[in-house]
């Protein structure tokens, strides 16, 4: 990167009882070879050793604590006290890959038009061994919409512009505020993909996305859309695809519940066979047919096909899991 073309990079990180992980996300910060960072990790409420781990780098980085108040006013606090030009989020858990915020600023100084910027990123172990690589979509507002799916990733960036055109984290929603963000700031420009891996995501069992699935995620998934479409400053072709993009979140909603409300996520994908019976010829996402389809087994055949598949698949049947 050219001289003088260094602007000053916020990198967040909410913490809440993540000591385990916590300084390994640290390091792969501060080991970034971008000189620019303002790194500000905000402690939120932990009643484990993770202000101990915060004290051994206080001459690092910048560190805050607060009595616990949650995953989006926790990133809000932190995002008012951000300084850079360019904003980058990156959960404790979930270390960054070696370029990740040199690569991203690149990216964006040469996109001048571009919003944020989001690289494809690979999926952890909780003892950090990588499982799988994750290609992320290349960058289509409708696609995102119609899909019900959050395009952008763990080490997304985005200029401080798109915090003044598309606002803070709404705080009212737990599970799917990031979501809710990308969707309000796509409304203002454009997203563009970084096609290499530099970030992570950890699978562990304490992790929010494993745990808090359930009935309220569910939920949230659907008063998104709802809400969303209640906005009075959205595009023709988003308001076209109103219908679609409801059956996407029912069916969503039904993934969620699978395994845990079997008749919940029953009247979910119902809703959404209703709603849009032409998606699920459309959508090429892998096992989504086969999820509805399980949803609408009796229980006890459901249990035999799950535990069939178990035993000669070789692993966990993706339509078997939570999530789509």
């Amino acid at each position: 990167m050219a001289h003088g073309s260094t602007p000053l990079v916020t990198i967040l990180t909410p913490a809440h009882n993540r000591a385990d992980y916590l300084p390994e996300t640290i390091e792969s910060v501060l080991g970034q070879s971008y000189a620019n960072i303002e790194y500000i990790v905000l402690d939120d409420g932990s009643t484990d050793d993770t202000p101990q781990v915060l004290a051994n780098y206080r001459d690092r980085i910048a560190w805050v604590t607060h009595p616990n108040m949650g995953e989006a006013r926790t990133v809000n606090r932190g995002l008012k006290l951000a300084k850079g030009e360019f904003i980058g989020v990156v959960n404790s858990d979930d270390p960054i890959l070696p370029g990740l915020v040199e690569i991203a600023v690149e990216e964006l100084i040469h996109h001048p038009g571009v919003l944020v910027v989001y690289p494809d990123w690979v999926l952890i172990d909780p003892e950090s061994r990588p499982v799988k690589t994750v290609f992320a979509h290349d960058y289509d507002y409708l696609d995102m919409l119609r899909w019900h799916h959050c395009i952008p990733g763990p080490g997304a960036m985005f200029r401080r512009r798109a915090l003044e055109l598309g606002g803070y984290r709404d705080e009212t929603y737990r599970y799917v505020g990031d979501f809710e963000f990308w969707l309000r700031v796509g409304l203002h420009g454009p997203f563009l993909r970084i096609a290499r891996p530099l970030a992570t995501f950890r699978m562990h069992p304490l992790s929010a996305s494993l745990s808090d699935r359930g009935e309220l995620m569910a939920e949230e998934h659907v008063r998104l859309v709802r809400e969303y479409f209640a906005r009075g400053d959205l595009p023709e072709r988003a308001k076209h695809a109103q219908r679609e993009v409801l059956a996407a979140a029912y069916f969503t909603a039904g993934a969620i519940c699978l395994l845990s409300a079997r008749s919940v996520a029953r009247g979910y994908m119902v809703r959404a066979l209703q709603t849009h019976p032409l998606s699920f010829l459309r959508w090429n996402k892998r096992g989504w047919l086969v999820r509805v389809l399980a949803s609408l087994l009796p229980d006890f055949a459901y249990s035999r096909a799950r535990a069939l598949w178990r035993k000669v698949g070789g692993g966990a049947p993706i339509w078997f899991e939570e999530t789509p």
